[in-house]
Parts: structure tokens; sequence; C-alpha cells
């Protein structure tokens, strides 16, 4: 039982096992939740592949690995937003709020990636100046298959507007693929998008120190 003097999360008693404590609400971000989204996924990929056939655990998975890409991407377009920022480019489709404000009202991949496309390439990379091409095949290919991050959550969608919107099955037909394959690109991707572009964006931070150091702040 709950209730406000025994809420849900409480600690461990005092005769447990101190090693039963999880801590959250401690430096977290989207970076890091997208994290743990995609470890977790990766949790279910390896139950699946032990324990096969678990059908029951392919939509669990899809759905962290989506969620963990978009939580990924939301987060490198934060980084690199600031980036560009850091340059003296000052707009105001380039201030945290409004950068904030596209974010929290989307949950489409190929926005997302779109965005992030836009600041990589204003900070002239070179040939680290958008996401590589295999990447954006498959993100493109996992917005089609979810574009609202709806799909993979829920047994229906909602289709139409006003009084002519109604619930459809999210999967009107049974599909068969490889699960493992599939699971495993889009794994990658979502690392790439989650360390290869923090790696950049943190050498690229690196050099606007460096120049700032040598020239001050009218670099």
């Amino acid at each position: 039982m709950t209730s406000k003097d025994e809420p849900l999360l409480r600690p461990v008693a005092e005769d447990g096992d101190w090693r039963n404590t999880a801590i959250i609400g401690y430096l977290e971000d989207d970076g890091a939740l997208a994290a743990g989204y995609l470890d977790a996924a990766q949790v279910l990929i390896d139950h699946w592949n032990a324990h096969r056939p678990a059908d029951h655990l392919v939509l669990p998975a899809l759905n962290l690995l989506r969620h963990g890409i978009e939580l990924a991407l939301k987060h490198q377009i934060r980084e690199a937003a600031d980036r560009v920022r850091s340059d003296g480019i000052t707009e105001p489709d380039l201030t945290p709020e409004a950068v904030e404000g596209r974010l929290s009202i989307t949950h489409s991949i190929s926005s997302l990636v779109t965005e992030l496309n836009t600041y990589l390439a204003r900070l002239h990379l070179g040939t680290n100046d958008k996401l590589p091409d295999d990447t954006m095949e498959v993100l493109e290919s996992l917005h089609l298959l979810d574009e609202k991050g709806q799909a993979l959550r829920y047994s229906t969608v909602k289709t139409g507007r006003g009084k002519n919107s109604k619930l459809v099955p999210a999967r009107p037909e049974q599909q068969a693929f490889d699960f493992p394959a599939v699971a495993a690109t889009l794994h990658n991707a979502g690392t790439l998008v989650l360390y290869g572009v923090s790696g950049v964006l943190d050498e690229y931070e690196e050099y606007q120190r460096d120049m700032r150091r040598m020239y001050g702040e009218a670099y």
C-alpha cells in the first residue's frame, strides 16, 4: 500500500539489503536517459536471443530503442546548438528557449535529424558536418515505422481529426522480420548519435576553448 506517509518510492528497510537501493534524480539529462533506454533494450534483445521465440518482448524492445534514439537526438541538438551559439551566432531560433520549445512538441525522428544536421553543418566540421548516410537511412526507416512515437507503444493508434478521428490497429498486417538484425541496426544508430556525435562536439568545444585562449573573447 502507498500513501502520502508511505510513498511508492521509499528507501530500503533498515534490515534490508542496501544493495537494493536505486538512485534517480541525480545529474539526469536526455543523454543519460537515452543511454539507459538503449541499455534496457539490449537486455530485452539478449533475453530474446537466449529464450526465443519471445515475441511479446519485441515491441517493448523496439520502443525502448526508438525512445532512446529520440532522446539521443534531442540531447545532441541541445549540445550542437550550444556550440553554434558559442561561435557568436545569435538568432531567435537558436536561443535555448526556442530550441527547447521545438524539442518539447515533437517526437518526429525525421525532424530531429534535420535540425541536428543543420547545426552540425553550421559548425563546418568537414566530413563530420552531418550524420553518416547509413545512419540517416536507418533513422529515416525508423521514422517511417513510427512517425509520432505512438505506433510502437500501443496496439492501436488514432487516425483522422475531430469527428473523423478513430482508432485503427497500429499493425494491421502480420509481419515477420529478423529481429536481432533490426535491433542491432537500431542500437548501432542510437550509439552513433549518442556517443559518436558527442565525441565530435566535445572536440569542437575544446577547439573553441583553444581559440579563446589564443585570441580572447573577440574570437
